[in-house]
């Protein structure tokens, strides 16, 4: 047995994932499995997906108006 690794979000690993999805499903031989564990710790995940929601996030016009709502 041998485990690749394939990147999903580039172009040459989607084309690669796709080639075995294919052949999984009509060859004997390729068994896909999909770890899904995720890159970082949970808190960190939460951290990511609530900033790429625009959950509490501080807008500032400079570094110093900035500092001064991280204070409050």
């Amino acid at each position: 047995m041998t485990t690749i690794t394939i990147n999903k979000r580039t172009k040459a690993g989607k084309l690669i994932l796709e080639m075995a999805k294919f052949l999984s499903e009509n060859a004997k031989g390729v068994v896909i499995t999909e770890d899904e564990t995720p890159r970082y710790n949970k808190e960190t995940e939460k951290a990511i997906k609530e900033a790429k929601l625009g959950i509490d996030l501080i807008e500032a016009e400079s570094v110093d108006e900035l500092f001064e709502k991280l204070r409050d």
